[in-house]
């Protein structure tokens, strides 16, 4: 009887509610938010950069070969690498000055590609995927023309010199026949005549299809000989914003972002119950801005603190701009967390961790923003995980934030601060969690 009253109070009840939510719901958010990898990968911004007027056809080619929707071409290097470190691109293809002009002159040129490794992990791997793949079928392609060439050259040139010989030869031979039928009667000229010109025209024509089937040959023959041929182009892929080998590394934004995240989680809940403690005591008001100060207070600690410390596991980074973001980040966690603690009381902590699922995918920490589907897309701009982890990437790794994304950050926090000094404004008496009466 006491386990019926036990399994079926409050606590029992409620866990079990817990579980399937968090289990279904969950599961959910990131089964449909990292469904954008690989499916979306082609919307990521790629550009061509062509500097040889020459090899106009092969960028042509290779714009048509590439799996992405969005290829820019332009002729300014310089530009294009600035739009790689603002991640307004993923990667440059560089065709050279001179390109064709070295492989005409037997010179080996450059096939360039640029990378910014500041960025996802998944995102640089497939755009290094697909450096070796256009580099190694250009190389391969201007490689079989170029060895081609040079083999069924000479045996052209024989065939060429051959038909000229057999067409002086048919053009005498006709000579010779016009000369006997001006001997003929009058009476036979014309038909002789008729008969002569469709013999020389089967002759032309029959001619032609000879020298093409041998020319077919040569060249057939030619590709053959020139497959083992050495390559005549370097790949050269260029690592923007180098990060070591390892995913540790490559993931190291993300995983900060996450952590001091999480912990800003749980410090919400302990603030809070500092804050509802004493609201009743010196006022909601003179509270909330003891909570905003200390919140101010703590994250310039931890930041801190949690900065040294991935910097020295890290190894790398601009240890300012590292601390300034650990700070903002924790500041507008503390707050945005706080959101669902003052409306609801401590049971807002179950929503919280739900809102940060969401910003885990919507952080941009795994996969960039433009290959989010629209919901993902929609909810970044309040999500302080995905300012975060922008701005860790380029404290870390190099790249340059987008004035847009500090003012966003700032402005949300400010956004924040004041939806909680609404709820504060509205909400007298705080809602508290009594775990003794779950029974």
């Amino acid at each position: 009887m006491k386990f019926k009253q036990f399994i079926l109070s409050k606590g029992p009840i409620l866990a079990l509610l817990v579980g399937l939510l968090y289990g279904v719901i969950v599961f959910f958010i990131y089964y449909s938010g990292y469904s954008a990898v690989p499916n979306n990968v082609d919307k990521l911004p790629i550009t061509l950069v062509n500097q040889d007027q020459k090899s106009n056809k092969l960028a042509k080619q290779i714009k048509k070969a590439l799996p992405y929707k969005h290829v820019k071409s332009t002729p300014n290097l310089i530009n294009a690498k600035k739009e790689l470190d603002d991640r307004d691109t993923y990667l440059i293809i560089n065709i050279p000055k001179n390109f064709t002009t070295d492989i005409a002159a037997n010179k080996q040129p450059n096939l360039n590609f640029y990378i910014n490794e500041s960025n996802q992990t998944s995102i640089v791997s497939a755009m290094k995927s697909t450096a070796t793949t256009i580099g190694n079928t250009v190389q391969q392609q201007i490689s079989m023309q170029k060895g081609t060439l040079l083999i069924a050259k000479p045996q052209l040139a024989s065939l060429q010199q051959q038909l000229q010989q057999e067409q002086v030869k048919a053009k005498e031979t006709i000579s010779q026949q016009k000369q006997a039928i001006s001997t003929a009667p009058s009476t036979q000229q014309a038909a002789l005549i008729q008969k002569l010109e469709e013999q020389t025209n089967q002759a032309q024509v029959k001619a032609q299809q000879t020298a093409a089937k041998k020319k077919d040959k040569i060249i057939s023959d030619a590709q053959s000989q020139a497959q083992p041929l050495i390559n005549n182009i370097k790949i050269n892929i260029e690592r923007q914003n180098k990060v070591d080998t390892g995913l540790n590394n490559s993931l190291a934004p993300f995983f900060a972002s996450l952590s001091i995240y999480l912990g800003s989680l749980i410090g919400a809940l302990l603030l809070y119950n500092t804050y509802a403690k004493f609201a009743p005591q010196i006022g909601r008001f003179k509270a909330f801005a003891n909570l905003e100060i200390t919140m101010a207070l703590e994250a310039i600690i931890i930041a801190g603190i949690v900065t040294w410390a991935i910097s020295a596991m890290v190894g790398t980074g601009n240890f300012g701009e590292l601390w300034l973001s650990h700070l903002l980040t924790i500041f507008a966690a503390y707050n945005f967390n706080s959101i669902m603690l003052l409306l609801l009381g401590q049971v807002g902590t179950a929503l919280n961790i739900f809102l940060t699922m969401l910003q885990v995918v919507a952080g941009a920490g795994m996969i960039p923003v433009v290959t989010m589907n629209t919901f993902f897309k929609a909810i970044r701009s309040f999500a302080p995980m995905y300012y975060g982890i922008t701005n860790d990437f380029n404290a870390m790794y190099g790249g340059t934030t987008p004035t847009a994304v500090w003012y966003g950050f700032i402005s949300l926090i400010i956004g924040i601060i004041i939806i909680n000094l609404i709820i504060v404004a509205f909400k007298k008496q705080q809602t508290m969690l009594r775990f003794d009466k779950l029974g």
